[in-house]
């Protein structure tokens, strides 16, 4: 949750709020989002509510992803959530995702004529766009993304060889027959945007693995690190807490796969 003031040319964030609710793994073998689930989203909008209300606002917007664009029962906790939080809440697109992502981005660069690639890997969804300033060219949405990696392919707390050559190439064969609209001739920049890719830059950078940037082979170093520590509880790397260790094992592979399909030699 974000509490923001425009100033006429940017906006300043005023108050911010974070919990991990990973609704994505709260789905159960249908497809469906469980009581357990639905109930710890719910309180946490219940506390995002009194913020809200705290707050003199001019406009609100509430938004779900991915998790409830796919979960079988959404109709059902839609109705539940909207109570708790206190206002409407809209089930948006990938693409639209991916479209606020890039805006979002835009907005913190002074570049207009810049050509990127914004890459966002979510709890549930990667997007991927391409523009030039503020315009934007292409936008597309893969059905991959933390949560359902990191319990597909890590299960039990184990961390494998295997695990992550099999979730990279899972990633890639998702990726593979959609990624001309993106072919680094299109680009001059690529950057990564969300907490996963920040989380994942920080871990190379105070760790000094790899040559210390989002580059592949930086990534694959955290991954031959992981890999090392064989299991979720025994990573002891600086910078990461227990509850994000989860998300970098679900968001490494992806990223690998998507700097293996592009040839990705930097992401900033």
């Amino acid at each position: 949750l974000h509490v923001g003031h425009f100033d006429g040319e940017r906006i300043r964030i005023l108050k911010t709020a974070r919990e991990p609710v990973r609704l994505g793994a709260g789905m159960d073998s249908r497809g469906k989002l469980t009581a357990q689930a639905m109930q710890t989203a719910l309180a946490c909008l219940g506390r995002f509510s009194d913020i809200l209300r705290n707050s003199q606002l001019s406009a609100v917007r509430v938004v779900g992803t991915n998790t409830l664009r796919i979960a079988k029962n959404s109709e059902a906790f839609l109705p539940l959530a909207e109570k708790a939080i206190g206002y409407p809440i809209e089930i948006i697109s990938g693409e639209e995702e991916g479209r606020l992502i890039y805006l979002g981005v835009a907005s913190t660069l002074d570049a207009p004529n810049e050509r990127r690639l914004v890459v966002d890997i979510g709890g549930g969804s990667t997007e991927l766009v391409l523009g030039q300033g503020n315009q934007i060219e292409d936008v597309q949405s893969f059905g991959i993304g933390t949560v359902r990696t990191a319990l597909e392919f890590f299960p039990n707390d184990r961390i494998t060889e295997a695990s992550f050559s099999k979730a990279a190439l899972h990633a890639r064969s998702l990726f593979e027959d959609n990624l001309d609209a993106f072919h680094p001739r299109l680009w001059t920049v690529a950057y990564g945007s969300s907490g996963t890719m920040r989380t994942l830059a920080e871990l190379i950078k105070n760790n000094e693995l790899g040559d210390g940037s989002l580059s592949l082979k930086s990534l694959r170093a955290l991954r031959d690190c992981l890999i090392g520590c064989g299991r979720m509880s025994k990573v002891d790397l600086i910078g990461i807490k227990p509850d994000r260790i989860a998300v970098v094992l679900g968001g490494l592979p992806v990223l690998i796969g998507l700097h293996e399909e592009l040839g990705i030699r930097e992401m900033l």
